[in-house]
This record gives structure tokens, sequence and C-alpha cells, in this order.
């Protein structure tokens, strides 16, 4: 391993690697922590999704709530923390949806989504660093934003699609 770069949160390592079939390369990897996310199901038919600033993109993006997983935390506390700071939410059920690499070509971000009942929200808690609104509205609002493509985001498109799935609705 040779370490590029390491950041607050992500480490670049580009190492010479020998694949499977005998061929070498130069890997250029994105080391990661491993992060949950969560679809907040919230009075039966609504989702509480996040209107956030991402800089990368320069832009908000509409997503559900997401973080990576401290050290000292197993996935599920991780669930319960974020929803908490981000949309303010007193967890009720959850119930893991999905779990697997986010873009295994570059980076070694590994996620857990789940689906959260939740109850009693509160005011959020962002971190400084996060520039968040909080929407809450009906699933099929959220399913209509996915299919004409306001909601750009991987991890909740497939936490809407695998949720849609799971309870047998219909687009």
């Amino acid at each position: 391993m040779v370490i590029i770069y390491k950041g607050r949160r992500v480490t670049l390592d580009v190492s010479r690697v020998t694949l499977p079939n005998g061929h070498e390369m130069n890997l250029e990897k994105v080391v990661f922590p491993h992060a949950v996310a969560a679809l907040p199901i919230y009075e039966g038919n609504k989702v509480v999704l996040l209107r956030q600033f991402r800089p990368v993109v320069n832009d908000y993006i509409i997503e559900v709530p997401a973080g990576i997983i401290e050290s000292n935390e197993r996935p599920e506390q991780a669930l319960i923390r974020e929803l908490s700071e981000e949309i303010g939410a007193e967890v009720d059920y959850f119930e893991k949806l999905f779990e697997g690499f986010t873009s295994p070509g570059y980076s070694t971000e590994y996620i857990t989504i789940y689906y959260a009942s939740v109850k009693n929200l509160r005011e959020p808690r962002p971190e400084p660093h996060e520039v968040i609104d909080r929407l809450i509205i009906d699933f099929r609002d959220a399913v209509n934003m996915l299919l004409s493509g306001n909601i750009k985001d991987a991890k909740s498109a497939l936490a809407i699609t695998l949720y849609m799935l799971k309870k047998g609705l219909r687009a």
C-alpha cells in the first residue's frame, strides 16, 4: 500500500497489483469507511428525505439520510444516530434492505441500507459541514421523483426501489 493522500474521510492508495489472470496493473483505490443509509417511513405512507448540498457536484441532491459507521459502532447504532442527527427522528423499527459495495471499481466503501419506521420528529442536529433541509413527502411522490429523474442518488434510488419490492407496492 502506497498512501498518496490521507484526508478527513478518505485515503488514496496507489499500489501495484497482480490480477488473477497474471497481469499486473497500478491500482488506484479510495479507502473509505463503511457507511449506513436508511429510508425513513413516517406515519405509514410518508418518507423523510434530505435535500443536501453536495460540494463535489456543486448542487443540492435529494437523498435518504446516511453517514459513516464510527469505529466503535455497529451499523444499527449508526443508523439510529444518523436518523436522530439528520432528520431528528426516533426510530421505532428497522429492517435491512441491502448490504454491499457502492463503487467497487475504485472504492472500498461498503454500505448497509435499511428502511426504518420513525416517530417523534424533532429538530435535526446536522454537523457543521452538512447543509440539509428535511423533506417529508408522500411515498408515492418519492417514487415519482425517482422515476422523473429528480432523485439522482444511487443509494436512495436503491432504498426506494427495494422498499417497494419488499412491500409489494407498485409505481
